[in-house]
């Protein structure tokens, strides 16, 4: 049966790769109704094998709604979960068809596939493909794109409202988010977009995610919520305090606020207490340091685990469900922030500030927070950006932090079209 699945796979590598594009799988891909994502892990300065490479998931169905976060059950794929599960589906993209791209020479690997080479060839024969335009979402030109000057004074009283009610001591932090909606260029590409993504951020997590019923989704995330190495080694990430990136200011020279250093403690005193809940003492702390990820810098500290070592197979599953939605996202005390963010926020977070990655994928889970992002309509897009308040925030400050990490994707936007 092994043997069975080489021939396959060595069958498929020398009909569709050599006649297909990553873009053009992934294009059928959309018009056949299959749930899919594209993504790039992180390249950091160490560049571990694998980090250089393209990988696109692609699931013969719509995806699947799951109703939990248990790891080992979910299978091979790519997890899209909302910011709230009571008012949005779980999704999970299985890994029926999984294709990678070497970034530098362009070469197709199938990695793996379900169904044999000839049905594989039917699949992706070009001359038998419909050309459908995909879209789950609103075709009218008609939309209203938001105007940043309306969007000041509402997003500015929202900040000082949230300020007041933490004086009150009803939470110790929130994190209000905002969203704008733009105009796509007509020439808009959003595989073209997802490259460009990938060139101008190395270190961050790159997806382009299209699931029907859901929509098209595209970002470029700093932010592990919980990645699982093939050596059973977890990592978590306390990630807050945000500044644009100085080109002529050594990282190491970066200085940062009270309110910064305040909110990035609160953001590992949080996860730190995620790890008491569960009576888990070895853990290893770096940081906090200055990490740079494209146009932003951020204090950023690390939080690694040997699963083996503490004998906790089930650790990954159990911290997401006690992580999400982070302090960096939603606020402390968790549920009275989450409470306060739905009541007053004025609008649908979706899939923003939720998370998504590959799951039990190639030996490892990534999982990231998904931040600087934006989701696609025919000829719109709605960009989400939040700012985390405490008491002594300055409400101007929140709102230009929220512009310069909109600036993130509306960038790499203005640079191509």
């Amino acid at each position: 049966m092994e043997n069975m699945g080489e021939e396959i796979l060595e069958t498929s590598k020398k009909t569709i790769l050599e006649k297909l594009t990553l873009e053009k799988i992934f294009a059928i891909s959309k018009n056949h109704g299959f749930g899919c994502a594209l993504y790039r892990l992180p390249n950091p300065s160490d560049d571990k094998a694998g980090k250089n490479t393209k990988h696109l998931i692609i699931d013969l169905s719509p995806g699947r709604d799951i109703n939990h976060l248990h790891l080992d059950e979910m299978g091979k794929g790519f997890i899209f979960h909302p910011f709230s599960s009571d008012h949005h589906q779980i999704k999970f993209i299985n890994q029926d068809i999984h294709i990678a791209e070497d970034i530098e020479s362009k070469k197709l690997e199938l990695v793996h596939s379900k169904v044999p080479p000839d049905e594989l060839t039917e699949l992706f024969d070009t001359e038998k493909t419909k050309e459908i335009e995909y879209s789950d979402s609103i075709g009218n030109r008609d939309i209203k794109t938001d105007q940043i000057v309306d969007q000041k004074p509402e997003y500015i009283g929202l900040i000082d409202k949230t300020i007041q009610e933490i004086k009150t001591n009803k939470f110790q932090k929130v994190v209000v988010a905002r969203k704008r909606t733009i105009e796509l260029p007509d020439q808009f590409n959003s595989f073209e977009f997802f490259e460009s993504l990938t060139d101008n951020y190395k270190n961050a997590f790159i997806y382009l995610a299209c699931i029907p019923g859901v929509g098209s989704w595209v970002g470029a995330t700093p932010e592990i919520l919980i990645n699982i190495d093939e050596n059973r080694q977890f990592q978590t990430v306390a990630l807050a305090a945000t500044q644009a990136f100085r080109d002529d200011v050594d990282l190491e020279d970066t200085t940062w606020s009270q309110k910064d250093i305040e909110e990035q403690a609160m953001v590992s005193r949080f996860i730190i207490n995620c790890f008491k809940k569960i009576r888990l003492r070895e853990f290893e702390e770096v940081g906090p340091r200055t990490h740079i990820s494209g146009n932003l810098v951020h204090l950023k500290t690390d939080y690694n685990v040997d699963m083996d070592q503490v004998v906790y197979p089930q650790l990954g599953s159990v911290m997401l469900e006690l992580l999400h939605p982070t302090s960096a996202v939603c606020g402390m005390p968790k549920e009275p922030a989450k409470s306060f963010i739905i009541e007053n926020e004025g609008f649908d977070r979706e899939y923003f500030s939720g998370f998504l990655g590959p799951v039990n994928v190639q030996g490892e889970t990534n999982i990231f927070v998904n931040l600087r992002c934006m989701k696609l309509m025919k000829h719109h897009a709605k960009l989400f950006a939040g700012a985390g308040i405490i008491s002594n925030s300055n409400p101007e400050k929140e709102w230009n932090e929220t512009e310069i990490k909109m600036q993130t994707l509306l960038k790499v936007l203005g640079e191509m079209y």
